[in-house]
């Protein structure tokens, strides 16, 4: 017998190599909490440093900005959420920008009325979406297909149309509300502001001065939000692991049948939209606390355009993943707040506006040659690194081909 090799009662087996229990690891809840959270630390760095190198190297600014990963963590938390709606109980919503920016303007509105902390501002936000999810969810899941889509379209237009006119008393309009727009700004336990970098938050505590790179030198309310986006994906994958989680997958494949054996699927189906609202509220609290001084307006949180980005990010990452929505709203912001602002030499044009034809071209090649999505990509090409070992491939819930979420809608 190989030293390799052990027995369990008269049955020879092989103890696992380092790639086979890393594998087995990649399920549990721990290891996906300590990848989330050394994961969302390092996005600024490689965000800023690692692909700041290129501006050096080639005169084009790739590198990200500093509230870069607040933004993406903050449509990230919804992507992640509304996958359970999409990826997993097949249900398209085009209404989730209402929750999102209701979240937001909640978060906002009690920040400069009530008290600037900002962990109270996120929670009033998850409370605020999840209150409006119920009704929101209640009367348009009576409905299936494109007409559940078109319910949820137009109750988040609705909201929008609110917040622009007889709803400008609260919301400022088409000025745009101020968040945090009190002394001081925003300020965990009233005495640290978020917007201090680490570096400033060492020297206050120990005089001494810390030096560090641009993306490790991230400001106090993004780790707060890197917290908050580990405990919404840890979360998601208890959700998705639970029974409850089997049995909106078991919906979104064929909900007749989920009927047929005694389930109440109205009521599972409107438990996964409330809980995407939950998740909503929370990247709408964040997208708040991000915009502090600045303005939230109706057009960047509350217009359909937001929800369909959702739809977007959440198919771009791979759609019925846990971790493809992160992924997805990674490349989407990427796109549309970086790219778009690249001059291209030589011919000296800027993509300026171009940014969505070149997210399209971007969607199209993924929906085209990875139906499953840059997660699923990424995945494939760890099995064949796996088998390249001599492991076998891992199994279990990989992201879903959009076409089979279309075909297996979860309604008629």
């Amino acid at each position: 017998m190989s030293d390799d090799a052990r027995t369990d009662g008269g049955t020879a087996t092989a103890d696992p190599n380092l790639v086979d229990r890393l594998v087995a690891a990649k399920h549990s809840e721990r290891f996906v909490a300590v990848v989330s959270l050394v994961g969302l630390l390092a996005m600024p760095f490689l965000l800023i440093d690692v692909l700041g190198v290129f501006d050096d190297l080639i005169g084009v600014g790739l590198g990200g900005f500093v509230g870069l990963p607040t933004l993406i963590l903050a449509f990230g938390i919804v992507a992640v959420g509304y996958n359970l709606l999409l990826g997993y109980t097949g249900l398209l919503s085009f209404g989730h920008a209402a929750l999102f920016g209701a979240a937001a303007y909640a978060a906002g509105i009690f920040s400069n009325e009530v008290v600037a902390s900002p962990v109270l501002a996120i929670l009033v936000g998850v409370v605020a979406a999840t209150l409006l999810a119920w009704p929101i969810g209640f009367l348009s899941i009576r409905r299936s297909g494109v007409y559940f889509a078109v319910l949820t379209l137009t109750f988040g237009q609705m909201l929008y149309f609110y917040a622009f006119g007889p709803g400008a008393w609260l919301t400022n309009g088409d000025d745009g509300y101020t968040p945090f727009a009190v002394p001081g700004g925003a300020e965990i336990a009233g005495a640290v502001p978020t917007s201090d970098s680490l570096s400033d938050l060492f020297f206050d505590l120990t005089g001494l001065t810390l030096t560090l790179t641009d993306g490790l030198d991230v400001t106090v309310g993004y780790v707060l939000t890197a917290l908050i986006g580990v405990a919404a994906i840890v979360t998601a994958h208890r959700i998705i692991k639970s029974p409850y989680g089997l049995i909106l997958k078991a919906i979104g494949q064929n909900e007749q049948r989920v009927a047929f054996i005694g389930m109440d699927v109205f009521r599972y189906k409107l438990m996964a939209f409330v809980l995407s609202g939950v998740f909503a509220g929370a990247g709408g609290g964040i997208y708040a606390l991000s915009k502090a001084g600045l303005t939230v307006h109706p057009n960047a949180t509350l217009y359909w355009i937001v929800s369909g980005d959702f739809v977007i990010m959440t198919a771009l990452g791979g759609v019925g993943s846990l971790a493809g929505p992160l992924l997805g709203a990674v490349v989407f912001e990427y796109i549309a707040l970086v790219v778009q602002g690249i001059t291209i030499p030589i011919i000296d044009f800027q993509i300026g506006s171009l940014w969505r034809l070149l997210l399209g071209l971007a969607f199209v090649l993924v929906v085209a040659f990875f139906p499953d999505g840059i997660y699923g990509a990424l995945s494939s090409l760890g099995e064949r690194i796996a088998e390249r070992f001599g492991t076998e491939s891992p199994t279990g819930d990989g992201p879903r081909p959009v076409e089979d979420v279309e075909e297996t809608g979860g309604d008629d």
